[in-house]
């Protein structure tokens, strides 16, 4: 079944098949039953990737998901967001300038109606990532816009732009490329706190700065502040104090792994919303993994419960083999490959002015690709882990009270996009 038109009804009884339960039945849409809705990129001949809709009804239980019974979208159709449970959520595009609205009707199936286009706004693809899509409430919503500069303000009931704000002044910086973070954006009472940074053309040199972008959601106001001692620290995590902690993402740390004349050592700092400033705290990932050794590659801070979060730490030995194998292939190895390779693993921190993190040990954590994209579909916090060489997804639930959870459902394909829509 292939969307081919702008408004198709998509049946939910057509839901994917879980290898370990057999078929399943997606309960009536006038139920209370949770329904998540779930974009996956499945790999395709030519180094291409597929698109599909999979509907499920549990994340939490045993269940390998396949797309046998999935909705196939344009290849395009990149993320899912929205606010969670309400019927409606966007499917974004990693083409085009547009945003399609979906809706899942009484009778169990689910509408895609009229895409609304931001090209009037300059943006020339709607991807990037779920944290880019940040929806107030049912009749506004953001579009964090990092290769404009921009921030959008639509909305999603009435898919009309309300308008924008140029941040080109504050986010621009020569020649680099900037980044808005795949970690979900913070809130900090009527504020929404995006991070962001900047890296070369080659994925090798990261300047030593990171920006906040932090939004009234009120007056929709921004301010952006850029701290100018740790380079692409755009994952943070809200300390019981109220502070919050920013540490360098994978992509960072790789490109110090590959270059560091050029990159500085993945590092932390930290921002306190209540005075609206960066203190004057920081200090090294490496300086506080224990054990390890000097020089340690550390990275991508998750949250957990409370006053701790998780690092990723890389397999210096097995990165550096892929690295030899790759120049030896003359292809090319920089701070995204290194990023991305199964060699991470993942240490508990203890936040505070004098941070601590020891490795989690757990017989079904394996090391897996550094760079993970944190969703929230609703009521828990998910780590996709991409595994078996980036083909599946499994679900890493995260409780806010607890930290580490269970990961019990896989999906076939990269799970970029994950909501409760029901």
């Amino acid at each position: 079944m292939k969307l081919k038109a702008s408004l198709l009804a998509l049946a939910v009884s057509a839901t994917a098949c879980s290898d370990s339960d057999g078929p399943q039945v997606v309960p009536d849409a006038g139920t209370d039953e949770p329904l998540y809705a779930a974009i996956t990129q499945v790999a395709i001949a030519g180094g291409n990737t597929q698109s599909y809709l999979v509907t499920l009804d549990d994340i939490e239980k045993a269940q390998t998901v396949g797309i046998g019974d999935a909705i196939e979208l344009p290849a395009d159709a990149y993320i899912a967001a929205g606010l969670p449970g309400t019927g409606k959520f966007i499917v974004s595009s990693s083409k085009l300038p547009t945003v399609t609205p979906y809706t899942l009707n009484a009778d169990g199936s689910i509408e895609a109606g009229d895409p609304l286009s931001f090209t009037s706004q300059g943006v020339a693809a709607t991807g990037g990532y779920q944290s880019q899509h940040y929806f107030v409430s049912e009749t506004k919503a953001y579009y964090f816009d990092h290769v404009n500069y921009k921030l959008v303000i639509w909305n999603p009931q009435d898919l009309a732009i309300i308008t924008s704000k140029d941040l080109t002044s504050q986010l621009k910086d020569g020649d680099f490329s900037f980044r808005y973070s795949q970690s979900l954006a913070i809130t900090a009472g009527d504020d929404v706190i995006i991070a962001g940074g900047w890296h070369a053309a080659d994925v090798k040199t990261v300047p030593a700065k990171t920006a906040l972008v932090i939004v009234d959601t009120k007056t929709d106001e921004v301010t952006v502040k850029v701290d100018n001692r740790c380079g692409w620290a755009r994952d943070g995590v809200k300390h019981t104090d109220g502070k919050i902690y920013y540490a360098t993402e994978s992509l960072g740390s790789g490109a110090h792994f590959v270059s560091p004349g050029t990159t500085g050592a993945p590092c932390m700092v930290r921002f306190d919303p209540a005075t609206g400033e960066f203190d004057a705290w920081s200090t090294t990932l490496d300086s506080f993994i224990n054990p390890g050794t000097e020089g340690d590659i550390a990275a991508m801070l998750l949250p957990g419960a409370p006053g701790k979060g998780y690092l990723r730490v890389m397999n210096k030995a097995a990165a550096q083999s892929a690295w030899d194998a790759a120049v030896a292939a003359e292809r090319t190895f920089n701070g995204q490959s290194a990023a991305v390779g199964a060699w991470w693993s993942l240490w508990e921190v203890t936040l505070g002015d004098a941070p601590t993190a020891t490795p989690v040990v757990r017989d079904d954590l394996v090391p897996t690709n550094g760079r993970t994209i944190p969703q929230n579909p609703g009521e828990l916090l998910v780590l996709p882990e991409f595994i078996n060489d980036n083909a599946q997804t499994r679900f890493r639930l995260m409780s806010p009270e607890t930290g580490l959870g269970d990961a019990k459902t896989v999906v076939e394909g990269q799970v970029r996009g994950l909501l409760r829509i029901r």
